[in-house]
């Protein structure tokens, strides 16, 4: 199966604490605009902040999430991230490591600028590096961790800080194809072409990816604020909020298989990490 480390590069987050009073905590939260998981202009501020804010109403903790630009927030490397942790993890530590939700990516292609490909005029599979040797594929700032890896498969990246960006380029034959994950992909892809959904075809990366809330060695209370938010997020999960969040943003399809054993799967993934 075609492993590449992905990052919601649209998907970053900052925390920074600080006491109202003696006995309730307020939590800020960073992030830049990733329509539907995370925006300003989206109810609760999409999927992840009516996680986010689920978590918090059962923890007991106040909460609210500030969109900064994406720059902004990589540039950042002290404060607490909310994010895939495969990323944060090379260049920062974090005394708590969170998963909440997850996501998955696929490949986006063009339909039109492959017509004499034979199998570009519907969804495809890509199932080797070797597929991509000399193509030029597009992705968010920040979201690929070893770029020499692929550089030596011959395999050509072009970065932006703009989903938007990336699609305009994908569209106009710049881009062979653009990484992307898949609900963040088609809210991009509406917003751009309404009228051309159909020619945007995708090849499926089959794995899921976690989202994390991720407390810096920095971070006051760390320890305290992490019990908080795993106690409030396995009492959404529970009392069955959480499901219906999720299922709201995949009305379009299935509830995701796997995803709480997944969720799960993580948990213990950087619980062990942190222990050892």
């Amino acid at each position: 199966m075609l492993q590449i480390i992905l990052v919601t590069f649209a998907l970053l987050f900052g925390l920074a604490l600080n006491a109202q009073n003696s006995n309730t905590l307020s939590i800020v939260l960073e992030a830049n605009e990733a329509p539907p998981f995370w925006s300003k202009t989206l109810a609760h501020n999409g999927m992840g902040g009516e996680i986010i804010y689920e978590i918090s109403k059962a923890a007991g903790i106040n909460t609210s999430i500030v969109f900064k630009p994406l720059s902004r927030l990589i540039e950042d490397d002290t404060n607490n991230d909310l994010g895939n942790p495969a990323f944060y993890i090379v260049n920062q530590d974090f005394k708590e490591i969170i998963p909440i939700a997850l996501y998955y990516a696929s490949f986006y292609s063009y339909a039109k600028n492959h017509k004499n490909d034979g199998n570009r005029s519907k969804d495809f599979q890509i199932t080797s590096f070797d597929e991509l040797k000399g193509k030029k594929i597009g992705l968010l700032k920040g979201t690929l961790i070893d770029h020499s890896y692929f550089e030596n498969k011959g395999i050509l990246f072009e970065q932006s800080y703009s989903q938007e960006s990336l699609f305009k380029k994908l569209r106009l034959g710049r881009l062979d194809y653009v990484i992307e994950i898949n609900l963040v992909a088609q809210e991009v892809i509406k917003k751009l072409y309404p009228s051309e959904l159909d020619n945007f075809i995708h090849s499926n990366m089959n794995t899921s990816h976690p989202i994390a809330i991720m407390l810096a060695n920095e971070q006051p209370n760390a320890h305290e604020i992490a019990k908080k938010y795993k106690k409030g997020l396995d009492e959404i999960i529970a009392n069955g909020i959480y499901r219906k969040i999720v299922e709201k943003y995949y009305s379009q399809e299935p509830f995701p298989e796997n995803w709480l054993e997944d969720l799960q799967r993580y948990t213990q993934l950087y619980t062990l990490q942190e222990d050892d």
